[in-house]
């Protein structure tokens, strides 16, 4: 079944000799809407478009009340019908075959003039965003070229890298008796180049080529003799001609040229890789942008006349579907009871004024007939890839706000956490009291990440009671070398302050200190000693350890002041 979907309101009537496979849409709007949805997620696109896409650059198709083939006819009343100067056998007559050549020339300069129209602006924004698998032209105009897409006919390889034979078709023999292995001297062949974005299936009119020599020349070179209704000579027959005359050799004959388009009736000289290219694209390449093959058919503009484009849209037609079904069957589905029916997809769009007939030809071949003019549609597709290019900026600059934002965050948090804590104050008592620091601080360079945790420099305090002056070393806390590091642990901070003086008692019994581990001097070591210190769990409420100054120095063990010094320096309240 094909739903005919009309562009315009009052088209949405099916004539009566419509087949019955055509049906009307209940929902034109919405369903053109699918339609053209369609065309922008597509993947691989392949299209092939006719004449009618070229009207609204100003050149005549063929087949309309006003086409080519009935001015023609209304100019050249000799002529049965305009598509006799389209056939082979006008090289039959001097009278067609002039009339051929001026017509040729006219042609050639509209299209020269011609400017691209809004469809041939949607193929290349297609091929822009990598989705154009291939566009199969039957126009002659080349105003795909005019708009950047790659165009022309690729050669085969094997035409490419056959070697040339000398003599007569015989590559030379190597000697029987030469026990050697043959020595191959030619390079080894170029990658072929990319096949053109654009294939033209009936030639073009940008060249001439020779119909004895087979080489081609641009067609502006000899317009004016494609004007006049003279076909031009062929430059490298005569060149060669004239060697010929100066060697004693005799004539072969010099080509006349003739434009490269396919005439009704007559082999396409390039038809062997233009084939070529189309089993390509219905199989997949193993690389580049078709390797799955097309996943939309696009046909726009053509009446489907032409056997070998006729041939060439039903290949694809059933490609797609065929890989279309494969790829539904492969998904997953729910086995539960679904209330929403899905529609069915779209893969064969026709975009044309009139259904191609017969008819009967065409059922099951398109899923959709858009009924309307091929710039209307193309209008449509470029808003929807307007709308999508928004809708995608919009996302970018959404995304880039919220990465502008968690960077600004994470500036400030790195900023408040480099900012260097102040340095904790000694106890204050009644006593006064002097810091002065050891040395110059450290020229370590400190990273950033790790200003957040650059430790004090120690200072010495001294203070005076009594009239006995003790000094106080202040050894800032440490942190942990690194958050990963694990056999590394926090040193809290530490006061030591210098032992009073000897000789005033013993130490009372309520002020003794704790036993201590053997790993580590005992309280009595330290009985002329007074250390104050935090632990990690609570840097911020000191524990105070005091010796009275009455003790009894005798009844304490004596160590040298060396180890002692050491012992005060390496021990720690926590």
């Amino acid at each position: 079944m094909t739903v005919l979907l009309p562009l315009e309101e009052d088209q949405n009537s099916l004539n009566s000799g419509y087949p019955s496979f055509l049906k009307s849409s209940c929902q034109p709007s919405e369903d053109i809407s699918r339609v053209v949805k369609a065309v922008v997620k597509a993947r691989s696109i392949a299209v092939v478009c006719g004449a009618g896409i070229s009207v609204g650059a100003g050149i005549p198709d063929f087949r309309s009340s006003d086409g080519l083939f009935q001015s023609l006819k209304r100019d050249n009343p000799f002529l049965s019908s305009g598509k006799d100067l389209f056939d082979a056998s006008v090289f039959n007559s001097e009278q067609t075959l002039s009339l051929f050549y001026r017509m040729i020339a006219h042609l050639s300069e509209i299209s020269g003039t011609a400017s691209p129209t809004p469809f041939h602006t949607l193929l290349r924004s297609l091929d822009d965003r990598r989705s154009l698998l291939r566009v199969y032209t039957q126009n002659i105009d080349a105003l795909e070229s005019k708009t950047g897409i790659s165009f022309g006919v690729p050669e085969i390889e094997d035409k490419r890298y056959k070697p040339r034979s000398r003599g007569k078709g015989k590559a030379p023999a190597l000697p029987a008796d030469s026990g050697s292995d043959p020595v191959y001297t030619s390079r080894l062949p170029s990658p072929p180049p990319e096949t053109p974005r654009c294939i033209p299936l009936h030639g073009t009119l940008k060249s001439l080529h020779c119909q004895t020599c087979t080489h081609s020349f641009p067609l502006t070179d000899h317009l004016s003799s494609l004007s006049a209704g003279v076909p031009p000579y062929c430059p490298e027959c005569a060149a060669l001609e004239e060697t010929r005359q100066l060697v004693g050799k005799r004539s072969r004959g010099v080509g006349k040229l003739r434009p490269s388009v396919v005439l009704y009736n007559e082999d396409h000289k390039d038809g062997e890789e233009v084939g070529e290219v189309v089993r390509k694209d219905l199989m997949g390449n193993s690389k580049g942008r078709g390797r799955n093959g097309a996943d939309l058919l696009l046909v726009v503009g053509t009446s489907l006349r032409v056997p070998g484009t006729k041939r060439i849209v039903r290949e694809f037609s059933k490609a797609v579907r065929s890989r279309a079904s494969s790829r539904i069957s492969a998904k997953v589905t729910d086995p539960g009871p679904s209330t929403r029916t899905e529609d069915p997809p779209i893969q064969t769009i026709y975009v044309n004024l009139d259904f191609p007939v017969p008819s009967r030809e065409w059922e099951g071949v398109f899923d959709v007939w858009v009924k309307g003019d091929a710039q209307e549609f193309a209008d449509l597709v470029h808003k929807e890839l307007l709308k999508e290019k928004l809708a995608q900026q919009a996302i970018r600059d959404r995304k880039r706000k919220r990465e502008e934002a968690l960077r600004a965050a994470t500036q400030a948090s790195t900023d408040s956490s480099a900012k260097p804590a102040p340095p904790k104050k000694c106890k204050p008592s009644s006593s006064a009291s002097v810091d002065v620091p050891l040395g110059p601080p450290s020229r370590r360079k400190v990273s950033p990440s790790s200003q957040s945790s650059t430790r004090q420099s120690p200072a010495v305090v001294t203070r005076k009671v009594n009239g006995e002056i003790s000094i106080i070393l202040r050894i800032p806390p440490r942190p942990p070398v690194s958050p990963i590091a694990i056999r590394t642990r926090a040193v809290p901070e530490v006061y030591i302050t210098t032992p009073a003086p000897p000789g005033r008692g013993k130490i009372p019994k309520k002020l003794q200190l704790p036993p201590t581990p053997a790993s580590t001097p005992s309280a009595q070591d330290m009985g002329r000693t007074r250390i104050t210190g935090t632990n990690n769990s609570e840097m911020s409420r000191p524990v105070e350890r005091e010796v009275d100054r009455d003790d009894d120095v005798d009844s304490l063990p004596m160590l040298p002041r060396t180890l002692r010094r050491a012992q005060l320096g390496l021990r720690s309240t926590s």
